[in-house]
């Protein structure tokens, strides 16, 4: 369990560690995978959320899950890439917290996965929590705690 002088120290400047779905890159399950290549290649993300047509989050999508989900598939080959959907190929194991997460449970999901998408208990999708972000929390805790706290090691 995470003390409640660190998750304090944590949540500075503010508890929402969340970025907005607004700024996320995300396909539709209907779209292409020409057109989750071409948005996987100039957002520059290795992988991103999967929504339906009422923005909940259905699954994941990758190059790589492009190019290993069918023999031959090359992601030069437009036609190819033109005629299958999103929804074939995407993974539909997805990391998700509820909006009213904990923090360590974003930890825990956060040690195989490069982000966490935040939704509501039906699934429409708020954003994500990425590493990168509470990693750069975790810095900034690691510098701070010793001029807020003073720390005595406890004999065990």
């Amino acid at each position: 369990m995470i003390g409640k002088n660190f998750e304090k120290l944590f949540n500075r400047p503010t508890p929402n560690l969340m970025i907005d779905s607004s700024l996320v890159a995300v396909v539709n399950q209907e779209d292409t995978l020409l057109h989750a290549v071409l948005v996987l290649s100039n957002s520059g993300y290795q992988i991103i959320p999967v929504v339906d047509d009422d923005n909940c989050v259905r699954g994941l999508i990758s190059i790589s899950n492009i190019v290993t989900s069918f023999d031959n598939l090359s992601l030069f080959d437009e036609d190819k890439l033109n005629k299958l959907k999103v929804s074939q190929v995407m993974n539909q194991k997805v990391p998700i917290v509820f909006d009213n997460y904990k923090l360590e449970d974003v930890i825990s999901l956060l040690i195989d996965n490069n982000f966490v998408c935040v939704t509501l208990k039906n699934g429409y999708f708020l954003g994500i929590i990425s590493r990168k972000t509470v990693l750069e929390r975790f810095t900034q805790v690691a510098h701070n705690i010793e001029r807020e706290y003073e720390l005595v090691e406890r004999k065990l």
